[in-house]
């Protein structure tokens, strides 16, 4: 599968009001089947008072400004026609203030008190959180309430086993509507306070066991339903969830390509692939949840201006991140090469401007819901002016999806390092019945590689000769296995 995380409120817009919507979306279905996408993550789509979604106040509605439920429907029956899969998003660490579960609390109603954590004698409600410094206490009227990513985010109190019913009942819900399985978000957070001591403290094996008595039950209403978890930690932590999840985004994987790429390191690429996908390079290892490869998402910087606006660069680490093992994830806009710079994870409209689908930045369906802050018109990323350059970042990035839906026996394959120094990699990609090779050029400049086997794929500029090739700068090549 080829997934891209999309951002519904930037994508396209169905009733001219300047947000991506419901209809806009479904107006562009064959702009996913073209690129070469097959699965789709919409990121949450339901009731709620912030643009980003991420705090919902009703789990079982979608956010007016996207459309109907029917919309919805319409939209998920007409992908599934083009052979279109879509999971949906969804929060459930916590809800939105304004959500009833939440004010229903707040005027004391003894049903719902009980689905949040508050403050006693024993809190610190000057607790910081162990990222960033902010508190996780919030004091709203005469209370406190526990709120680890702030003060508009209660968290759920999952230890009230009636939390865990609700929760099925959200799943079972937006299967119903259509879709085909979901991401699950802040996976390690539904146990996250020890509330017999009022102290923040991760509880894994809680949240094991709460996931799986979950994922049970969805599988039991569609034993094909496609799960993507979220458990953003270092690879210690992330391996404690192993076999929980069918497929489990690997943050370690994408800070370790961007930074070697960054730094034209093939040994630090060597190093992060040992670190965060051992499972692969090991022929004994059976792999029980599948890495999610990825190098951008909505909580980062894009690509492009993480490469310190090196098109080149940002092209290379597609180019990588295509041709290894596990399941790979594109970020809507960065297969145009699309800016944006996060300063904090409190801000994160500035990796979440208007898709361009114009050079001049305006036209039919364009959302103008936020100002260009990164991606001016005439900035020449634009899927207009793109589609219409071979070497674009676009088309580059059709070339290596197209490349990736041929060959998706990569998906379960291994990897072996066969060589490395200090401008460029070979890896061999294997499974019982296929093989071929990989070879990727860290530096800006020509490298001669001697080799008789014939080319398969290539990105970037390739010359092959007879018993070897010349690899153009930050390019790949793919060449047949021994």
């Amino acid at each position: 599968m080829n997934f891209y995380e999309l951002y519904l409120r930037s994508f396209f817009d169905g009733n001219k009001d300047g947000i991506g919507d419901f209809k806009g979306l479904n107006e562009k279905l064959d702009y996913f089947t073209d690129l070469g996408i097959d699965t789709v993550w919409l990121l949450p789509i339901m009731t709620s008072p912030a643009f980003h979604g991420y705090t919902i106040s009703d789990f079982f509605n979608v956010n007016p400004a996207y459309g109907s439920i029917e919309d919805l429907k319409q939209l998920l029956n007409n992908a599934h026609k083009k052979g279109l899969k879509f999971i949906l998003d969804v929060p459930v660490n916590h809800c939105a203030v304004n959500s009833e579960w939440f004010q229903k609390a707040l005027n004391g109603d003894s049903e719902y008190t009980d689905y949040f954590l508050w403050a006693n004698e024993k809190t610190d409600t000057d607790e910081p959180r162990h990222w960033g410094g902010d508190k996780i206490w919030h004091k709203i009227k005469d209370k406190y309430f526990y709120g680890l990513f702030g003060p508009g985010s209660p968290d759920l109190n999952f230890e009230n086993k009636k939390l865990w019913e609700e929760m099925k009942n959200v799943f079972k819900f937006w299967l119903d509507i259509g879709f085909d399985g979901f991401r699950l978000d802040a996976a390690k957070h539904i146990f996250d306070y020890d509330s017999e001591n009022m102290i923040f403290k991760y509880q894994h094996e809680k949240n094991i066991t709460f996931w799986k008595e979950m994922l049970s039950y969805i599988k039991s209403l569609k034993d094909d339903a496609i799960i993507v978890s979220e458990v953003w930690d270092d690879s210690s932590v992330v391996k404690k969830y192993e076999g929980v999840f069918e497929i489990g985004f690997n943050f370690p994987f994408s800070y370790d390509l961007k930074n070697s790429v960054k730094k034209e390191s093939p040994s630090d690429f060597i190093k992060g692939l040992k670190n965060s996908m051992p499972d692969y390079l090991s022929e004994e290892k059976e792999i029980k949840t599948k890495s999610g490869n990825f190098l951008t998402n909505h909580d980062m910087t894009r690509l492009v201006s993480e490469m310190e606006n090196s098109q080149e660069k940002a092209k290379l680490a597609l180019s990588i991140l295509y041709t290894l093992p596990g399941y790979p994830f594109i970020y809507y806009g960065e297969e145009i090469g699309m800016k944006g710079i996060l300063e904090s994870v409190n801000f994160t409209e500035d990796g979440e401007e208007p898709f361009q689908w114009y050079e001049n930045g305006f036209g039919p369906g364009q959302t103008e819901w936020k100002g260009y802050k990164f991606n001016p018109p005439y900035s020449g990323f634009s899927e207009e002016s793109e589609k219409k350059e071979e070497n674009s970042m676009l088309s580059h990035t059709k070339k290596l999806l197209k490349f990736r839906k041929e060959n998706q026996w990569i998906t379960d394959s291994k990897i072996n390092i066969i060589k490395e120094n200090e401008n460029m990699i070979e890896l061999c990609i294997y499974n019982g019945k296929k093989n071929f090779i990989c070879i990727y050029n860290f530096k800006p400049f020509e490298l001669k590689i001697e080799t008789s086997s014939d080319i398969i794929f290539s990105a970037g500029k390739t010359e092959k000769n007879y018993n070897s090739l010349l690899l153009g700068p930050y390019s790949m090549v793919v060449v047949a296995g021994k």
